[in-house]
């Protein structure tokens, strides 16, 4: 089985359709913020529903069925969960409010954030090594004998591994592949829609279940028109401007 695992899509229709024109899997798993910020968040939402609607709660999507935390958005999020509420669909925004906090697929897991706190979305970037979350993931992760959790939040991909001796280590990456080995991993997807790693690209992996090899990829899509539906959407032209830049 070859998984095309996504996450971060905010909204972004012209870095999602080039993700999926470009590969061919088995099945497409999606690992939260579906919406937000970009212009498209009825077409991305509805897409990912026809693929199978196999994925998790993401902040955004939370924000959108639970208004009340939007108080812990910054004012840009804020914007862009508030152009999706108005856009989306009533059977989406219901659909929505039944999105698990994770996600259980064979052998791996998938949740946007930390294991130990699904719903409150911490961060853990790549030098967060040493988070108190992530270790709690990793505890959690024994417990419910997980080997591979698949993750995204923070737009940035990375690869945690848990060493024999309880430490962990970092492996910041856009491309490139990994065969797992018997140890535990939390795998950051990156963001297919808005990335901030310095990159413009959008980025995924791919994970082959029989190989057991992880391999990231990222691919160039048309940012000036996912930039100008921005702009003719009336959201703020920061939000435009930072696809140029990956931040």
């Amino acid at each position: 089985m070859i998984y095309l695992i996504v996450s971060d899509i905010h909204s972004n229709q012209p870095a999602l359709d080039q993700v999926l024109a470009t590969e061919k899997a088995d099945e497409v798993l999606f690992l939260g913020d579906i919406i937000g910020y970009g212009a498209s968040p009825e077409y991305c939402y509805q897409k990912f529903r026809d693929l199978g609607g196999k994925g998790v709660m993401g902040n955004h999507e939370y924000g959108a069925v639970r208004p009340d935390t939007l108080v812990h958005f910054s004012e840009n999020a804020m914007l862009g969960v508030l152009h999706s509420m108005k856009v989306l669909s009533k059977e989406n925004l219901d659909h929505m409010q039944r999105l698990p906090e994770t996600l259980k697929i064979g052998d791996l897991l998938l949740c946007h954030t930390m294991l130990g706190h699904p719903l409150e979305f911490p961060y853990v970037f790549p030098q967060d090594k040493d988070s108190l979350y992530l270790k709690e993931s990793f505890q959690r992760m024994a417990k419910e004998e997980i080997q591979v959790i698949f993750t995204g939040h923070t737009h940035k991909p990375c690869i945690f591994k848990q060493l024999p001796d309880g430490s962990i280590e970092t492996y910041k990456t856009a491309q490139g592949e990994l065969f797992l080995d018997e140890q535990r991993y939390v795998i950051n997807a990156g963001s297919v829609g808005q990335p901030r790693n310095g990159s413009p690209l959008a980025h995924y992996v791919l994970y082959d279940t029989k190989l057991r090899k992880v391999t990231f990829r990222s691919v160039s899509y048309d940012v000036d028109l996912a930039a100008k539906k921005i702009r003719e959407a009336g959201l703020p032209d920061f939000l435009a401007d930072r696809l140029y830049r990956g931040i």
